[in-house]
Order: C-alpha cells, then structure tokens, then sequence
C-alpha cells in the first residue's frame, strides 16, 4: 500500500470515527439511555465509531513489529470484526422499531415465539442468530487463525476460512434487505429512503474497492450511512416538534390493517420466507463464484524434508526433488577437488485444487561451492553453505517465460536447475531440505464444490421460481381483493342510490302503488276504494298574509308547518296525497276493506295538526289559523300521467270534504255525517249544521 493511501485512509477514518461519537453523544445528552427514544440509534453511531477508530488505528500499526503494535493490530482487527457484526444487528433492531412504531427492548429475545405472533419480523432474530455465530466464530479465529493471521511482519493476512466471515457478514444484510421490502408500506417515505441508502452506500463501496484497491470504501461509506441516519433522525425530530407530536418517540404512519384470510396469510409467509431464501442463497452463490474466480489465499507453509525424495510421493500434498544429474558432470578444470554438475529439482503439486504461487527452496551445500550464474528457472544464490532457490517475480532477471510460468498448477510439476561446483563426494539426497510455499485454493475446480455450488443453484432456481409463482398469486388475490372491494363499494352506491329512489318514490305514491309502478311501469294504475277518509286544511287569509311577505319568506313558512305536517302523517300512518298553495289534502283507509280504523287516524291526525299550528305559532312572528274539512267514502285513487307523474284520489266524497274545509270554523274539524257516524264511539261532536253543498243540496254537518 502507497504511504500516501495509507494516510488518506487514517484521516478519512479518523474524521468519521469523530463525527460518529459527537452526533451519538448528541443523542444521548440529556436522556437516560433507558428513556430516550432514539436509544438504538446512539448504538449504531458509537458502533460505527468504534468500527472506524478500530480500522484506523488497524493502519495506523500495520508492520509495526514494537510490542504496542503486535497488540493493536490484532485488537483493532478483532474490534473491526466485532463491530461489523453488531451493526448489522442493531440496525436490523431500529428498522423493527419502525415497523412496529415502537421502542423495543432486548428482552424479546428471550420470548422470540410471542413476539413474533405479536408481529415482530422474524428476520430480526435469524440475522440475531447469524450476528451471534459470526462474533463467536471471530473470537475462536484469534486462537486458531480460522479468518486470518499475522506473519512476521505484524501484516494482516486473510486465511483459508475468510470466505465463511464474507458469507456472515453478506447474510444478515441480505435478509435485512428482504425484511426492508417486505415491510415497506409500513414506513414512512423518507424513513423507507432513509434506510435504503443505508444500504446502497456500502455497495457503491464494493464496487469502488474493484476500482481502486486498498482504500477502506465500505467501512468509510458504512461511516457516512450511520451520519446519514442521524441526520434523517434530526429530520424526524423537526417533523414531530411542528406536527406537535412531541410525545412519540419515533414517528411513522398508522397504516390500517385489513382483515386476511389464514391462508393469505400463510401463503405472505411463505412468499416472505422463499424471497429471502433465494436472496440469500443469490448473496451466497455469488460470493462463492467471486472467491471461485479470485481464489482463496492459503496460510504460507513450511516443508521440512529430513530423508529427500528420489521421486514424487503422491500420497503428499508437495513433494520436492534435488539431485544431480548422472548424465552431466564433469571435473572443475580449476579446482581438480570440485565437481561440476547440473542439479535438477521439481516440485511436484499433488493437491487438486490449489495452485501454488509463491515458493522457496533452500538445501545446504558445501562451504566451498559455487553456482554458475545462468537464466535457471528460480534465482539461485549461496550464502552461509546453503543453496536458496527463489521463484522468480516481476523485474527479476530470471523471469524469462513470465511471473505465470512459475505458478504450479493442480496435479502438475515445474523443474528448476543449475550448474554448481561442489567438492566430489557431496550428495543433495543425503541433506534435509526446507521448502516454504504459498498458494491458492480454486474451489471451482474441485468437484465436490462443483456438486455443492450446483446444489445451492438448482435450491436458488427453485426458490426463485416458487417466490415468483406465489409473489404472482399474491398480486392475482390483492387485486381481486380491490376488485371485490371496488364491486361492494360500486354496489354499496347503487344500493343507497335505490334507496333513495325507493324513499323518493315513497314520498310522491303509496308503499303498494310504488311497488306495482317499479314492476310494471306501463300499466295504468287506478283502483276503487270503499271507504276512505279524505281530510282538507287551508290557511285562514292566507293571500292577505301572503301578500305582505317576500316571496323567500312565503315558501319559508309554508314548508316549516307542511313539514310538521308531513312528519306527523308518517307517525300516524297518514297519506299525504298533495299539497296546492296552502292547502294539504291526505286520506286513511286507502285499503279494500269496507270497515276499517281510517275515520279514527284522520280525526287524531286532524287534532295534531291543530296542535302543530299551536307549536308553530309559538316562535313565528306570523300567527296562522287554518280550516279542516274531513269526509269519508269511497274514491277513486290511481296515477296520472308518464312523466312527473302524481297520485291523486277522485270521487263525491273528495268534493265534499273539500266544502267541509271551505264552509268550517277557522281551528275547528268540520265533519260530514258519515265521517261522525263511524267514530261517533270516541269523539264528542256538536249539535248538526247544515249547508248547501253544490250536486248534494243541505247536508248535515259536525264540528269536533
């Protein structure tokens, strides 16, 4: 890493680390932890404090062999793993305190079942569980190098299990994804957004880290997604203090629930848990084709060879020959008491998967020997009796075919040689050998991983397919839902429309005649009715008082008393037959029985209009007096005409009850004859009148 990279990444990881624990102090000051509202937010801003402090002091110590450098690289390390972990946690934790609009507390971890009847996403506790696994497996790693190791350096190298703490870091954000998506709609807009850049930062870090490599971006954008939640907080807040809603402690819509079937429900389930199976399964697999393709680094290994090998023992991971050429040797014509040869050695790669990439050989010769200087495959040098053979990298001189070249491939062997003058009796078979390698494990070539990775992709396919297929019945049943929901609320309409209709027509015809009307509109509708009791009541002067008043202050009053009217006529089972100017005709007994009560109801219908003229008197500045004429027989009664069509009754007993109006007392009930006669057993009438009726002559009349 270039100095000046390093720099930049411990200012930059500095600075966020302090902005972090100054807006989490902010939070916290002048709350109990315990009371205030934002309590897991605070956690989130002193974790990711911690993650970046942790990185940075992690640069900052990276190399530094002192005794304080061994010990905080290492503890940065742990808290860099530690912290990430955690984060994933509490911000899985916040999310569900928006989703329920509540503060939750970690004792629903200890009753997870009753919580998540009670609605809590169970995503919360899976990513708990994983959270749970992969600091665990961190603090194992610090005894057994599981996810990475120091050399001798104090450098930080990724081991062999590396992956496994890619996998559970990608999880839990995978399924806090889905758990985000899901519950979308209970979130409100800028909450929802909020969240999900969150989540968008750190990937626009992954792909900035294939850009430029060894700078920390997605710990740094991990660090401006905790400000950015923080600021979204503070938005909050301002929302809260101008919408006066100061009491609750985190503010996000009420959303109404709807009534579901068990088997919707169940099948939301299901589509919940295969969208998050095959995210998850998706995040897995593509984490293993990305460690497929890059490889996973192994810890460098160290070979000690006591007995050399004549041949390649497969049975070994590596084996190394060193021997001399039997064929090529000669005496030193310098030094008589030295033999020249060529000394071939392969290293032969018996391991099936793993290339190695770097190595280095090293045999001891004797003090006086010497090595031609040649482009051998390997840079050969002696030094206190002992032959070191390098793999030869970029820039070195003897990298003739290339730094590739000298890579060993699965199940192949690369030679290497030299010419070396050694005193005659020296046999490279007779001394111990040391061979230090590094290398590369490529999954993807081992067929078991291939049947594994296959696996996980025919689960994935599966999983996929049944997410889309149940996601599609889902949609299929919502929007025959709406639909059903629409066709009730359409046919809710149409049925107060037709009340309506069915009211407005029962104001203007008798119950029976609206029902025959409405089943055969073009039949004429006329019956006889044998005894019917027809009432008249008009106003007394009424075109001298209505001539003294607006025309708004005439229609005022008529409808205030014909209301009264109309209302005590429904109560007693009146017909309102019509009103013309200020006179109100109505009739009872409208039915085919001869003997029936309707002389009866108009006589007490007859007195409560008296009684209501009284009422109305009492709060009008106008004082109204007003004739009634009631008589009984029988009449026609049918309607007339197509359009603004109207009831009305017709005969001699409609006339005359029209004369006992016009010829009666002003607030007395002027009575035929035959009208006293059927209710003659209740009411008291008095002593008989008689006047000249027009087509009658003198008929005897009644007051009550």
């Amino acid at each position: 890493m270039l100095e000046f990279t390093r720099i930049i990444s411990i200012l930059s990881l500095s600075f966020l680390a302090f902005s972090c624990f100054q807006v989490g102090i902010f939070l916290w000051s002048g709350h109990k932890l315990k009371q205030n509202g934002r309590r897991t937010l605070i956690f989130i801003e002193f974790f990711t404090g911690f993650l970046l402090l942790s990185d940075a002091l992690a640069y900052f110590f990276r190399g530094n062999t002192s005794e304080i450098g061994y010990y905080m690289v290492r503890i940065s390390n742990f808290l860099v793993f530690i912290c990430n972990f955690s984060l994933s946690f509490f911000f899985c934790f916040y999310i569900c305190e928006f989703i329920k609009q509540t503060r939750l507390s970690l004792s629903i971890f200890l009753h997870p079942k009753v919580y998540i009847m009670d609605g809590i996403p169970v995503q919360l506790f899976i990513v708990f569980f994983f959270c749970f696994i992969g600091i665990c497996i961190t603090v194992v790693s610090q005894f057994t190098n599981l996810f990475y190791y120091f050399d001798e350096k104090n450098l930080y190298h990724r081991s062999t299990f590396y992956p496994i703490s890619v996998v559970l870091g990608i999880l839990p954000e995978i399924i806090l994804f889905t758990m985000l998506l899901q519950n979308r709609k209970k979130l409100a807009k800028n909450v929802f957004i909020s969240f999900l850049l969150y989540f968008i930062l750190p990937l626009a870090g992954v792909f900035l880290i294939l850009v430029n490599y060894g700078f920390p971006w997605i710990n740094i954008s991990l660090g401006l997604g905790a400000l950015h939640l923080f600021y979204s907080s503070i938005k909050l807040m301002e929302l809260e203090f101008y919408s006066e809603k100061r009491t609750s402690s985190i503010l996000s819509p009420i959303y109404k629930t709807e009534l579901t079937s068990p088997e919707s429900r169940k099948r939301v389930v299901r589509n919940h848990f295969w969208q998050t199976l095959s995210l998850c399964l998706g995040g897995v697999i593509f984490v293993l084709l990305i460690v497929s393709i890059k490889g996973v680094p192994l810890p460098e290994k160290t070979l000690t060879i006591d007995e050399p090998y004549s041949e390649n023992d497969s049975s070994d991971s590596v084996c190394i020959t060193f021997v001399r050429n039997a064929d090529k040797h000669w005496v030193d014509e310098e030094d008589p008491d030295r033999t020249g040869a060529q000394y071939d050695g392969i290293i032969f790669n018996n391991m099936r998967s793993t290339i190695i990439t770097d190595w280095n050989f090293s045999i001891a010769v004797p003090e006086d020997s010497s090595v031609d200087p040649g482009p051998w495959n390997g840079t050969f040098a002696l030094l206190n009796g002992t032959l070191n053979v390098k793999k030869p990298h970029e820039g070195d001189q003897e990298n003739i075919h290339g730094a590739d070249f000298y890579t060993i491939t699965p199940l192949k062997t690369l030679g290497f040689g030299c010419i070396m003058y050694t005193p005659h009796g020296y046999q490279p078979l007779s001394q111990k050998i040391v061979f230090t390698y590094s290398s590369i494990l490529k999954p993807l070539t081992n067929v078991f991983f291939d049947i594994f990775l296959a696996l996980l992709f025919v689960v994935f396919i599966i999983s996929a397919t049944i997410t889309l297929f149940e996601g599609k019945l889902i949609r299929v049943e919502e929007e025959n839902k709406k639909l059903e929901s629409t066709v009730k609320e359409r046919t809710k309409e149409l049925e107060a429309e037709k009340n309506r209709s069915e009211k407005l027509l029962l104001n203007i015809l008798p119950k029976e005649i609206a029902k025959e009307l409405t089943a055969h509109p073009n039949r004429t509708l006329a019956k006889e009715y044998p005894n019917v009791t027809v009432l008249f009541t008009d106003i007394v002067g009424f075109t001298k008082i209505s001539g003294e008043m607006t025309a708004e202050e005439v229609v005022t009053m008529l409808n205030k008393m014909f209301s009264m009217f109309d209302e005590r006529a429904k109560r007693e089972g009146i017909e309102k037959i019509k009103t013309i100017g200020d006179a109100y005709m109505a009739a009872a007994g409208l039915t085919q029985e001869h003997f029936n009560d309707g002389a009866f109801k108009m006589l007490r219908f007859a007195k409560g209009l008296l009684n209501d003229v009284r009422i109305f008197n009492e709060t009008s500045p106008v004082k109204l007096l007003i004739r009634l004429g009631i008589n009984s027989g029988p009449v026609v009664a049918g309607v007339i005409g197509k359009t603004k069509f109207i009831y009305d009754i017709w005969g001699d007993t409609v006339n005359v009850a029209s004369r006992m109006e016009s010829t009666g007392i002003p607030m007395k009930i002027h009575v035929t004859e035959t009208t006293k006669a059927q209710t003659s057993s209740l009411y008291q009438y008095s002593k008989n009148t008689e006047i000249d009726v027009k087509g009658k002559g003198l008929m005897k009349t009644y007051f009550l």
